[in-house]
């Protein structure tokens, strides 16, 4: 029989109606537990409080006040709670829905990223979870990758999770609920370092959450990893010019992550839905995956290779997904000082993707793929013009082509390389068909 943690061990019941599976996870407070709920059938997530932390009287009540806001949110994009326990021992468990899958942050150390309309998508989901919390006066204080559940690959299915129950925060200086202050470094609101009074209001989520959608559009974000070095980067609204992103999203992230909270909207719902209206009208996507062009054998331009993170996102009835192909350890910025929107607006960009490329800069080398990626989706331009994008883009990635001296990406992919190439062959393109044919058997 496996070790019991928090007391509990592997088929042990919970007042006659939850059986434990197996541990999910530990932390200060105490340990998390898959469970079943015996009568139904249906599992459930089991957040144990260790005997620390329940014989510490702030803690108990922190914990039965939490319990008892979350039971009244109504929204499918934070995690259900279910029920509260006290067995006969004293210990308190926290039963809540249980999201199979993995976190956001797993996929972002992978080097997992969306494009944009996908970010404005993601943060309406997120945002309306948030509303529902605020509504509530809950202020979730932690909004981060590691406690955005995303099921089963389904992106636009993630859920918040982990309210300060679940970390070692509860019962504390750094409690959740309250003034005082909580969340990560590489994601907290200036605030909760001490600026601006140092109170945790629903602007506070709401730049973190700001936060988080930079990261998955595959940029690191200012004060990254500085722990409380990031103050000094985040004294001043952040200026987003520099990562190319469309501007409708632009607009929106922006406001988000002013230093000042009360200059933030508290909601950003409606700002979401008017984002993905207008990025969905232009229907020219910007990819933030990274980097390069390639050079075609066989079209006139010859673009670079490059990689970088491949997110594959598969829309299909059930979502929209995040499968991992190849991935960075570390995604790479696309700070640079020309942005992929000045180059799609100069008068011959093909040439600046050229000429971005041969200077072998990484972050030039960012915006050249944006360029080629957002030139590929566009339906406006000629078709030939989308051709030499999409083989771009293509021979970043083909085997045969394929350079770490100029490429982003850890390593070729042929499995995108061949779906890249298919898309220019459907636009007509021979060359394209026959490397299709070539890359037949990749998988």
């Amino acid at each position: 029989m496996a070790q019991a943690v928090q007391g509990l061990s592997t088929g042990d019941v919970i007042q006659d109606t939850y059986r434990i599976q197996r541990l999910l996870g530990e932390g200060g407070m105490g340990a998390t537990f898959l469970g079943e709920n015996i009568t139904t059938g249906h599992q459930v997530a089991i957040k144990v409080m260790s005997s620390e932390f329940a014989r510490n009287s702030k803690a108990v009540d922190l914990f039965k006040r939490e319990s008892q806001l979350l039971r009244t949110v109504q929204s499918d994009a934070v995690a259900r709670y279910e029920t509260t326990l006290r067995d006969s021992t004293g210990r308190l468990f926290l039963v809540m829905e249980y999201i199979p899958g993995k976190s956001l942050a797993d996929y972002i150390k992978k080097g997992a990223r969306l494009n944009a309309e996908d970010v404005a998508k993601l943060g309406l989901r997120l945002a309306t979870g948030l509303a529902a919390l605020h509504r509530l006066n809950i202020v979730h204080r932690d909004i981060a990758p590691d406690n955005i559940q995303v099921p089963d690959d389904n992106i636009m299915g993630s859920k918040l999770i982990d309210f300060g129950l679940a970390s070692d925060t509860i019962g504390t200086e750094k409690s959740i609920i309250g003034d005082s202050r909580a969340g990560k470094y590489s994601f907290m609101a200036p605030e909760q370092m001490g600026m601006h009074g140092g109170k945790a209001t629903a602007a506070t989520d709401i730049y973190a959450l700001g936060l988080v959608l930079l990261r998955i559009s595959g940029h690191r974000v200012p004060g990254e990893g500085q722990d409380v070095g990031a103050l000094e980067a985040r004294r001043k609204d952040l200026s987003l010019a520099k990562y190319g992103l469309p501007p409708d999203l632009t607009k929106v992230l922006s406001k988000m992550l002013r230093s000042d909270p009360t200059k933030r909207p508290t909601d950003v719902v409606p700002l979401f839905r008017s984002a993905i209206e207008a990025l969905q009208k232009k229907d020219t996507t910007v990819s933030t995956a990274p980097k390069r062009a390639i050079g075609d054998p066989t079209p006139k331009k010859s673009y670079l290779k490059w990689g970088l993170a491949v997110v594959i996102i598969v829309i299909a009835a059930s979502g929209i997904s995040l499968q991992m192909v190849k991935y960075f350890d570390e995604p790479v910025s696309l700070g640079t000082k020309q942005s992929a929107e000045s180059v799609l607006a100069s008068s011959d960009p093909e040439t600046e993707v050229a000429r971005l490329i041969a200077t072998g800069d990484p972050e030039a080398l960012e915006v050249a793929y944006a360029v080629l990626k957002q030139r590929s989706l566009d339906r406006g331009l000629p078709d030939e013009q989308r051709i030499t994008a999409l083989i771009g883009v293509a021979e970043m990635l083909d085997p045969l082509t394929y350079s770490k001296a100029t490429s982003p990406f850890l390593a070729a992919d042929p499995v995108t390389a061949r779906r890249e190439y298919q898309r220019a062959a459907d636009l007509g393109s021979d060359p394209a068909k026959r490397a299709v044919e070539r890359l037949k058997d990749a998988n």
